[in-house]
């Protein structure tokens, strides 16, 4: 972790800091956000049992806190490796949380007074003291959520864009979700047209953070989970400038090599046409900007 980066960011630039699956600190217009933060050693209802770290994350929530105050939690839908109950205790409730359609009442249980819940193509303006303004919106992508098997669809997943209001500064967050739908036979259905709509309606993006991992075996993972040659289109299809992959090597979720998503992103990106540095990975505990030192992307 570079603290010294992370306590002073460029506040007319975003700042993303990979701490771990889907886990981001990004920082713009003076603002730390985190987006679906997972600190906790298993991403399960369980302690003792189900996916457990195959890395461990950047940094304590403590060591965290220590270092930077944390203003807003964007949560892209309720599954265990993406909202964590020891890690949104460990928060606590003055953080102003923004969750996807009916998430609400899950942080109501626990007394949480700042929490924001949009649909899809919601927009909410967040200002924060110090003159500090964003403008959030909830957008779609494809995927499902549960937390047991009784309530599986009962609430919404969503990506996220963020918007500064001073600077102008554009990120996107995928969340978690597929792309398209291929069969056991390798046939594809088409892609999922939200992506497009969204590059359309708020792009082009600065940054983005885009899965690019759990996608094995393709027949049962690719309506939920990009594969890096999915992520790339995504990318394009959203009219990101520069993307960052994430939702791999840190849980084992699926059977494809942990170390594998990058090394396929690497080629899709390079046959895809796109520029060095356009679509990249990072190390846990890494962070980049959207923009280089001398303002180029």
């Amino acid at each position: 972790m570079s603290w010294p980066r992370i306590k002073s960011p460029d506040p007319s630039l975003i700042q993303a800091t990979w701490l771990g699956h889907a886990t981001f600190l990004i920082q713009m217009e003076g603002v730390n956000i985190l987006c679906d933060p997972v600190f906790s050693h298993r991403c399960s209802p369980f302690s003792f049992m189900g996916p457990a770290r195959f890395t461990p994350p950047a940094c304590t929530i403590p060591e965290l806190l220590e270092e930077v105050k944390v203003d807003v939690v964007i949560i892209s839908h309720n599954h265990y490796d993406h909202l964590d109950v020891e890690t949104i205790k460990a928060l606590g409730p003055e953080v102003h949380y923004f969750v996807p359609l009916r998430n609400k009442a899950w942080f109501d249980s626990y007394s949480y007074p700042h929490v924001t819940e949009l649909d899809w193509w919601n927009e909410q303006t967040l200002t924060l003291p110090g003159d500090r303004q964003l403008k959030i919106a909830c957008t779609p992508c494809q995927h499902f959520s549960g937390r047991g098997v009784l309530d599986r669809m009962a609430t919404l997943w969503a990506s996220w864009v963020i918007i500064g209001q001073k600077h102008g500064k554009r990120f996107y967050f995928a969340g978690d979700t597929g792309y398209r739908s291929v069969s056991k036979a390798g046939t594809t259905t088409t892609t999922c047209p939200a992506f497009p709509q969204i590059g359309t309606t708020y792009g082009p993006f600065d940054l983005s953070c885009i899965p690019i991992g759990a996608y094995s075996p393709r027949h049962i993972m690719s309506p939920v989970h990009c594969a890096p040659e999915d992520s790339v289109e995504l990318h394009k299809d959203v009219k990101s400038k520069k993307s960052v992959g994430m939702h791999w090597g840190t849980f084992v979720l699926t059977d494809e090599p942990v170390n594998e998503p990058p090394v396929r992103l690497r080629k899709a990106a390079e046959g895809a046409g796109l520029g060095v540095g356009e679509f990249v990975t990072v190390d846990i505990g890494e962070t980049i900007a959207s923009e280089t030192e001398e303002g180029k992307n």
